[in-house]
């Protein structure tokens, strides 16, 4: 069974502790392209302790005093976009792991509050490092940027990829091409023993792409769910 994993994009720390309780395994707060910024994820994390879904931050970019800040407040793994080589993905590692493994700065701070700065150490070992694949480059170096160690998978925005296959954005997508891209990336992610996740606009496309093979599926995000409201209105005035 994937891991379902809700995707945030509205910082507000009420409905994003009352989003969390829909049963989701994981859930992504989207500094890129959402409106999280740092008081906001810090806002989210800490209305999330206690038993909740894994919280990942998709990070705006692959800046390791942001990836630090953001592990530091607590996150369980990061996602980040436009990962396109080998050097970014040894770059988003280092930033994600302390000494030997990596150059991150040591400095819990509210991560600390969860399990205590010695056991967080450990518990360090266990964050998702997720790079995005979202250009026709990254799609040609799948195979080498999920061998990185310290990345644990690879996480697909269709959009983007879309995009740089010129196909026009867009989720949920049907084209052959596209089908083929996942094929590549699942059959890569799948042989490194490494998490393969992808973003998807319906539960229905959510278990297509689990079916497909991959191990982490984001199944809608609270914009959309709130957008759905036209739909209550509009089913009030009919008729």
């Amino acid at each position: 069974m994937a891991e379902i994993n809700g995707w945030m994009a509205v910082p507000n720390a009420f409905a994003n502790a009352l989003f969390a309780r829909g049963g989701w395994d994981s859930v992504t707060l989207d500094a890129q392209h959402g409106l999280f910024d740092e008081a906001a994820i810090v806002a989210t994390l800490l209305a999330l302790s206690g038993p909740s879904p894994r919280r990942l931050v998709r990070v705006p970019w692959n800046e390791p005093g942001v990836i630090g800040k953001v592990l530091d407040a607590g996150a369980e793994g990061v996602i980040a976009p436009m990962i396109n080589s080998v050097a970014e993905a040894e770059k988003l590692a280092a930033a994600c792991w302390y000494p030997p493994a990596g150059s991150r700065s040591y400095g819990p701070m509210i991560a600390a509050l969860r399990t205590g700065a010695s056991p967080y150490m450990e518990a360090a070992g266990k964050i998702e490092v997720l790079a995005m694949i979202e250009t026709r480059e990254a799609l040609e170096a799948v195979g080498e940027i999920v061998a990185v160690p310290g990345i644990t998978g690879v996480y697909v925005g269709p959009n983007d990829l879309a995009l740089s296959l010129g196909l026009g954005a867009g989720s949920d997508r049907e084209e052959p091409e596209m089908r083929a891209a996942f094929a590549a990336i699942v059959a890569a992610a799948t042989g490194a023993g490494k998490t393969a996740g992808i973003y998807c606009a319906s539960a229905a496309y959510a278990r297509q792409m689990a079916g497909l093979g991959f191990t982490m599926v984001t199944a809608g995000s609270d914009a959309a769910l709130l957008g759905g409201a036209a739909a209550v209105v509009a089913a009030c005035k009919a008729g």
